[in-house]
């Protein structure tokens, strides 16, 4: 969770941790896995998207379902590895599902803001890849950075996306970049995102499911999105359906 974002402050912070030096670092808890994606920059975004949105699955897709994550959030990782591939392969892959990832920092903010930017500059065919890259290494990656090796990660993170050292430092002070990325995580203000990961399903932001269910797993999340796509939501399995039947 992410008590405030500080727009002016990006610059002049991962200067001072990544570019000019590493200060020690405090890990606070927060309360995708696709090789290409597609940015909806035709001139035409549907509208649950956003001009420079990175998302994969069918444009025309029933449900458009787009998570704020933070690659410093353990829970967003959790996510990443845990349910994203089922909903992948169930609804995304199947053309009923077209899911938008949008950046959303958490402590440590510096961090975050590094990664996601990092992935922003390794071009669109590898935005979703570098993320997945930064959930899946993501303890390794915390663990650099409190043991002061934050440069050492955060380069390698870049050069994993095919950049250089200099590209590296170049990206993450690039004030075109940063602008498109305070604008990504304006909107997740605007929208009332204060903790990640965070949803939203066809523009409306969605924490519980109508039985009041959080909206995190896999069949949560169906609670909510079979109903758009016409489809019956399964009931829910008690000890007694799940218990062997006597011999």
């Amino acid at each position: 969770m992410t008590d405030s974002f500080k727009p002016d402050s990006i610059r002049r912070s991962l200067l001072t941790a990544l570019v000019g030096g590493v200060a020690a670092v405090s890990l606070i808890a927060c309360g995708s896995g696709e090789t290409t994606s597609t940015p909806n920059s035709k001139g035409d975004p549907s509208q649950f998207e956003l001009a420079n949105d990175h998302g994969i699955g069918a444009e025309d897709a029933a449900v458009t379902l787009v998570e704020y994550a933070s690659v410093t959030c353990p829970h967003c990782s959790n996510w990443s590895k845990t349910v994203y591939p089922d909903l992948k392969k169930k609804y995304i892959d199947t053309g009923k599902v077209r899911y938008i990832f949008r950046p959303f920092p958490t402590p440590p903010q510096d961090l975050a803001d590094a990664g996601h930017m990092i992935a922003m500059c390794s071009g669109d065919d590898k935005f979703l890849t570098n993320i997945k890259y930064q959930f899946d290494n993501q303890e390794q990656i915390l663990n650099m950075a409190r043991a002061g090796d934050a440069r050492k990660a955060y380069v390698g993170i870049a050069k994993n996306s095919g950049l250089s050292e200099e590209e590296f430092a170049e990206c993450i002070t690039n004030p075109e970049i940063q602008q498109e990325y305070q604008a990504i995580v304006q909107s997740g203000i605007d929208a009332g995102v204060t903790g990640t990961p965070a949803f939203i399903v066809n523009g409306k932001y969605t924490k519980k499911t109508p039985s009041g269910e959080p909206f995190y797993t896999l069949e949560s999340i169906e609670e909510v999105i079979l109903p758009i796509l016409g489809e019956p939501v399964p009931e829910k399995s008690t000890q007694a359906d799940t218990e062997e039947a006597p011999e």
